[in-house]
């Protein structure tokens, strides 16, 4: 269990699906991110500004943008991975703040991200990232995704199998307990959250 939800240095983290009216936590969490980070998530290390623009177009368009996330015990958002859906494709993104990465959760939170893709039959997509993001290319390897070089960017063409048995397995534990942490968390740090 330590090895698909969790890792060594942080045992017992999951991942859930962000709820709605949680998206402004997607906000904070982006100005969080260090200059380094900031420039890996969108190919330049852009301004809390253009973070209110793009999150200000993500929370009008629930429907269109799916976030995971791994909170640390605060409630705080240290990972978020993002599919934006577009007609008959999908686009997938990544953001680990500084003090979280090398930790393994960029790998969880991409096989999250295409477990929900296969199930919910989003199968063709792309990702698109700086030539220097070592760790997104080597992930989009790991899970055989091929990825081209234009330029200064890398663009990966994601075509994804569709879901088995087991993807809706998994699908379903991985909810639940996405589910059970979320109200575990808010339990243990704050109980007046619950009533």
């Amino acid at each position: 269990m330590l090895e698909k939800y969790g890792c060594k240095e942080m045992p017992f983290q999951t991942i859930r699906r962000v709820l709605p009216h949680e998206y402004s936590k997607y906000r904070t969490h982006l100005k969080a991110l260090d200059l380094e980070s900031r420039t890996l998530r969108f190919a330049s290390p852009v301004s809390d500004l253009v973070i209110d623009r793009f999150c200000d177009k993500i929370e009008t368009e629930l429907n269109k943008h799916i976030l995971f996330a791994i909170e640390d015990s605060e409630l705080n958002f240290i990972a978020i991975g993002h599919i934006a859906l577009e007609e008959n494709n999908m686009e997938l993104a990544f953001s680990v703040h500084k003090e979280h990465q090398g930790q393994g959760l960029g790998n969880k939170l991409m096989a999250r991200c295409i477990q929900w893709c296969r199930i919910n039959h989003h199968l063709e997509g792309c990702m698109v990232c700086l030539r220097s993001n070592s760790k997104i290319r080597h992930l989009c390897r790991k899970y055989g995704i091929s990825v081209e070089n234009e330029h200064d960017e890398a663009l990966a063409d994601i075509k994804l199998p569709p879901a088995d048995l087991t993807t809706y397995i998994d699908e379903t534990m991985d909810t639940q307990l996405g589910v059970w942490d979320y109200w575990s968390k808010r339990a243990l740090s704050k109980p007046s959250l619950l009533f």
